[in-house]
């Protein structure tokens, strides 16, 4: 099971509207985990709709009674039209705190899953260094993108937390570039950091609106966005072998 994990340093720059990108482009079947602390659910309110579903807020209290894995499955809401079924974040950020001991029983219960249906999981971890982040799916992911802008304020919160994330994480960090402006180039970006940059997403607003508000575009075929997120998407899963092709890996923590 690839777990793959987008987040950003100083504040959204699309991190659930490509979360969400991903999920619906997927090839195969697909968790997307809402892990944003800071409640709400943007994916509900946003690209749903305002639809109301069950779920992170009840896995805490299955957490609780040690029932999380055998209620994970029915909170897996399947979105339309897709491979990807979501599993929707924290109805309010007040209840943050109580994530802190459900992130790992969480991982759990989803490779377990995968043992069963072969899904590969995308977390949208929103902000990092938030109260109840979801630090050990990121620890974990085999894949954790930062999304981040060239402009020199975004880069130098980007290189403050660097060594941290790729000292903490057991899988590749990579850069991916969003916003109007492209300050400096990729290569550049590279250089400065000391770390790859994945690929780009197509600055395109309003097409975005299609995942991030559920508004449909009449020409969201036709914008670079679509094609932009499809490629980011198989530079991910090539950075990350089908599990029947990886070795075991270490939990964090665990005797290696």
């Amino acid at each position: 099971m690839p777990v793959f994990t987008v987040a950003s340093v100083s504040g959204s720059l699309g991190v659930t509207t490509l979360s969400v990108g991903l999920a619906l482009t997927w090839p195969r079947p697909v968790v997307l985990v809402e892990a944003d602390p800071s409640g709400g659910s943007a994916i509900l309110a946003g690209y749903c709709t305002g639809v109301a579903r069950p779920g992170l807020s009840e896995l805490v209290l299955a957490h609780r009674h040690r029932q999380l894995a055998d209620e994970l499955p029915s909170r897996l809401f399947p979105l339309a039209d897709s491979n990807a079924s979501l599993l929707p974040g924290l109805r309010a950020h007040q209840q943050a705190a109580s994530l802190l001991g459900v992130w790992d029983s969480l991982l759990d219960a989803l490779r377990g899953l995968e043992v069963d249906t072969g899904v590969d999981v995308v977390v949208d971890a929103g902000r990092l260094g938030m109260v109840g982040s979801p630090e050990p799916l990121i620890s974990e992911s085999d894949v954790t993108v930062v999304v981040t802008g060239t402009g020199l304020p975004e880069l130098a919160r980007v290189r403050s937390w660097m060594p941290a994330l790729q000292e903490g994480s057991l899988g590749d960090v990579r850069l991916v570039i969003a916003g109007p402006a492209r300050r400096y180039s990729t290569s550049e970006v590279t250089k400065t950091l000391g770390v790859q940059v994945l690929g780009e997403v197509a600055w395109d607003p309003d097409a975005a609106r299609w995942w991030s508000h559920g508004e449909p575009q009449r020409r969201f075929d036709r914008s670079p966005l679509p094609r932009s997120v499809v490629a980011l998407g198989e530079s991910l899963r090539a950075l990350a072998p089908r599990t029947e092709d990886a070795p075991p890996r270490a939990r964090a923590g665990a005797e290696r």
